[in-house]
């Protein structure tokens, strides 16, 4: 157990770290959010500039992350051989993770990694709870090899009551530390962690009883995006960083000279009027001047197809370095053939397919973290189970039928293939799988009492025969 000194002084430490990370995490964040990556401008710049610079945002991050994140979703844990899911289950369902799975597929997309906190509450309910990088902070022995951190910080504001309050909690491999870090006034410095007035107070927080977790490890399970050798954790996001702010300031230029070029530009010489007088001019179809001296004539409009094509050219090369299919970042190809997308498809499968065997592993750490802290050995010891993926590849539903027909004639019970249909849900499959074995049962039983009403047939020396079934 931790005691005061050596907590103030971890989460001192912690805070440091999580400021050394933020600095990179927010670049990012704001990156998605629409909020940077803005063309640059020279100062004393027009208002109408500036106001087309950030309209020029043509943000297709948010696209690249959605394009893996909608490709993943968890619908069963079981073993290899197992029928039905592994009554751990429960826990899952329990958690509504159905819906709430998307909220660590994002983060660790996005950032490279995701946390997923599992404690129990008061009621001894596993609870799951999926943090972003910007909420919890894990420290590693060897941040590559290391299963479980030996330490987490996470910190979060507690709305409760309407007064809004900054908490944290501190997990090691035996205890959780509760720590109430202050009311989080309104329109305050305080309502940013990254301030000096925040780190000073880090010296005073009140610290609550320590309350065991229950686990023998430190309870936070990480998602790893991808994994390298030299940078450990590689996220989505941050490669694109330099062709996003590219693309903007390709779409900005474009908009300029839609703005100012698109059009024949009037050239008057010899005549100079007020703003108010140059605006109705320029609405005019005929002018006159008195001034002799007085000439006009016209540019021709500039040509935007040049700007169009170097767009569609850029966004297919992000769409190359990201690895998704380029239907997702240009809508020209959203109209072809099932056959054509999958083709196109093809290298984003196989990269969502490296993330699904990442992220299985981490879902298969929080089944058995749950058995050990609610006491079921049988699912903290069962490594034998694993997730199952929805099958969300682009093919027809017509081939896909076509082949389980195909494996079903070779003689594999087709129960045991419906799991193969894409877009069925578990609840489905199991329903399926019930209304066979239903059949089944009711085959047999016809076929008995079929055989029950007709007459027995002779009997050979020797052998006794049983009674006729009757229904």
């Amino acid at each position: 157990m931790l005691d005061s000194d050596d907590l103030r002084g971890l989460v001192s430490d912690m805070w440091m770290l999580r400021q050394s990370e933020r600095a990179v995490l927010d670049n990012i964040y704001e990156y998605m959010k629409g909020d940077r990556g803005f063309p640059s401008l020279p100062d004393a710049v027009e208002q109408e500039i500036v106001d087309l610079a950030r309209l020029s945002l043509k943000n297709v991050l948010p696209l690249v992350r959605d394009a893996f994140a909608q490709n993943l979703c968890v619908v069963g844990y079981r073993s290899a051989l197992a029928k039905e899911n592994h009554p751990g289950w429960r826990i899952w369902q329990q958690n509504r993770m159905d819906a709430r799975q998307v909220e660590v597929y994002r983060p660790a997309i996005t950032y490279g990694a995701a946390y997923v906190a599992v404690t129990a509450d008061d009621d001894g309910v596993v609870r799951w709870r999926p943090r972003s990088p910007r909420q919890l902070s894990a420290i590693y022995e060897d941040p590559q090899t290391d299963e479980w951190p030996q330490f987490a910080f996470e910190m979060w504001v507690d709305q409760s009551f309407a007064k809004p309050r900054r908490r944290a909690t501190v997990y090691d491999d035996e205890f959780m530390y509760p720590i109430d870090l202050g009311e989080v006034p309104a329109s305050s410095v305080w309502l940013d962690p990254n301030t000096i007035e925040f780190a000073r107070s880090l010296g005073s927080f009140d610290v609550g009883d320590p309350v065991p977790h229950g686990a023998s490890v430190c309870p936070v399970v990480r998602f790893v995006n991808a994994r390298d050798a030299d940078d450990v954790i590689v996220g989505e996001i941050e490669p694109l960083l330099v062709l996003q702010k590219a693309l903007n300031s390709v779409n900005f230029d474009s908009m300029i000279v839609s703005r100012f070029g698109a059009f024949p530009q009037k050239v008057i010489t010899g005549w100079s009027g007020a703003a108010d007088e140059v605006l109705r001019a320029s609405a005019r179809r005929v002018w006159a001047f008195e001034d002799p001296d007085v000439k006009t004539t016209s540019f021709a409009p500039a040509d935007l197809a040049q700007y169009d094509g170097k767009l569609v050219e850029m966004l297919e090369f992000i769409a190359t370095v990201a690895q998704v299919s380029p239907s997702k970042l240009n809508p020209k190809l959203s109209h072809v053939s099932a056959d054509a997308l999958a083709s196109a498809e093809a290298n984003e499968q196989r990269k969502t397919e490296q993330k699904r065997d990442s992220f299985g592993e981490s879902w298969e750490q929080c089944f058995r973290l749950s058995g050990e802290i609610s006491g079921d050995s049988s699912l903290a010891g069962d490594e034998s189970a694993e997730v199952i993926w929805r099958d969300t590849e682009a093919r027809s539903f017509a081939a896909v039928v076509d082949g389980v027909q195909k494996l079903a004639a070779t003689g594999i019970p087709i129960e045991e293939l419906v799991d193969m249909v894409p877009g069925v849900t578990q609840q489905k499959i199991q329903a399926i799988k019930d209304g066979i074995r239903r059949n089944q049962v009711n085959g047999l039983v016809s076929a008995l009492t079929q055989r029950g009403t007709m007459p027995n047939p002779p009997s050979e020396p020797g052998v006794t025969q049983p009674d006729a079934l009757v229904s």
